[in-house]
């Protein structure tokens, strides 16, 4: 379903830039590649974590699809500034989460009555936190530019938070979205990244010069 959507979607000024989005896909790879290596050393174990899905769509259509999606139940969300401006958002199940703290805990935890300990809930922080700033990271570091992220804050409705950005983000702008998925132990989470004004499109046209 993303391969079709993402091939029936440029239509816009935004989208038109096939090959800025090209390499802009590449700098996503490139990235999950690079949280991989830095969650399995937090961890101690390997983890391979792929770039499952790769999409532009119009808020409308992200809004309605988080309503059916079940990665969608929790998550984190930042504030980038500069170059870029927007809104990115980090979304996953409840059951991600409880993985992710039975992973750094290194004791399965099961997802039957969820309820996150402040220490769990610190370690959930710590992990978002890894993989957001690796990832951003590691795309500054292939195009260098001016670009900040807030701290990532957590949030209990990743729809609910988003439902609010589309008050002040029209409904038909294009967002993107990134699907991450990791086969052992099985999770899937989605990157968001909402764009403001028309920062998005000055930067893929930076990419398509370079």
């Amino acid at each position: 379903m993303a391969i079709e959507m993402k091939e029936s979607l440029f239509y816009s000024s935004l989208l038109s830039n096939k090959p800025g989005i090209d390499k802009l896909e590449k700098l996503y790879r490139n990235g999950v590649l690079s949280v991989s290596e830095q969650l399995s050393l937090f961890f101690s174990r390997p983890l391979e974590i792929n770039l499952t899905g790769f999409f532009f769509l119009p808020l409308s259509w992200l809004i309605t699809n988080l309503k059916h999606t079940p990665s969608a139940e929790f998550g984190v969300h930042s504030r980038v500034t500069g170059d870029i401006k927007g809104e990115l958002y980090l979304c996953f199940s409840r059951d991600t989460a409880m993985k992710l703290v039975g992973m750094g805990l290194r004791k399965r935890r099961t997802v039957r009555k969820f309820f996150l300990s402040k220490l769990d809930e610190s370690l959930l922080s710590e992990i978002t936190n890894i993989l957001i700033n690796t990832f951003w990271d590691s795309i500054h570091e292939n195009i260098p530019t001016r670009w900040w992220l807030t701290p990532p804050i957590s949030i209990n409705s990743v729809l609910k938070s988003i439902k609010l950005a589309s008050k002040i983000y029209s409904l038909d702008r294009h967002v993107l979205m990134a699907e991450f998925s990791v086969f052992q132990p099985e999770f899937k989470m989605e990157l968001i990244l909402i764009p403001a004004g028309e920062s998005l499109n000055t930067f893929l046209g930076r990419l398509n010069n370079n």
